[in-house]
């Protein structure tokens, strides 16, 4: 066998094993994500729209830079929905094999953020208070997830980063900006988007 025919074996046998390890690497995010996963992209126009419409509330509270990240990573195809992630998730970070990197958004926390926040139905929480709930956690929990993203592996850090981006928002402009009604809205809102992320870290550190 000539020597230009065993560089070309050894290329069609590298090609071969990269996408046989991507398979099982795709195969494994599945596995952890749940099935049905999908790449946001222009052909899901629901979600795509309700991935627009959370860039547009993260840039409302002046968080552009992490609106234009995520726009960045889901153009790459590094978010995704996941319809099957459990209701007491509002995303992950999935790595598998060092060759698949993605974030997955519950789909039904993407679409309808306070019906993923209210799942079990009416509370006595009023309707403005539960979506600026609803849009906090979620932006915060985006925050939370691209730390390990970024290659935070500490489930404590990503938290400590999910925190520091709550108390960003409390003394920004959007908050001062606002008056009345609204203004305890948001503020009751982040307060308890503050304690939800407390706790959740202090169960994390327990376990």
């Amino acid at each position: 066998m000539s020597l230009r025919s065993q560089l070309l074996g050894a290329l069609v046998l590298c090609v071969t094993t990269y996408f046989c390890l991507l398979r099982v690497a795709e195969a494994k995010n599945e596995a952890a994500a749940g099935p049905g996963v999908f790449a946001i992209g222009d052909a899901q126009r629901e979600e795509r729209d309700a991935f627009d419409r959370l860039r547009r509330q993260l840039e409302m509270l002046g968080q552009t830079p992490l609106s234009e990240r995520l726009e960045k990573l889901r153009a790459q195809g590094h978010v995704w929905a996941a319809p099957s992630l459990g209701p007491e998730r509002w995303a992950v970070f999935v790595e598998s094999l060092r060759l698949v990197r993605r974030i997955y958004i519950r789909r039904r926390a993407l679409v309808d953020p306070r019906g993923h926040l209210y799942e079990q139905g009416p509370t006595d929480v009023s309707p403005a208070y539960q979506e600026a709930f609803a849009w906090l956690s979620l932006g915060g929990a985006l925050r939370h997830e691209l730390a390990h993203y970024d290659g935070l592996t500490d489930e404590a850090a990503a938290y400590d980063q999910e925190l520091d981006w709550y108390g960003e928002l409390r003394g920004s402009p959007f908050l001062a900006s606002l008056q009345g009604g609204a203004r305890e809205a948001w503020s009751w809102a982040l307060d308890s988007a503050v304690l939800s992320a407390q706790k959740a870290a202090e169960t994390a550190a327990a376990s």
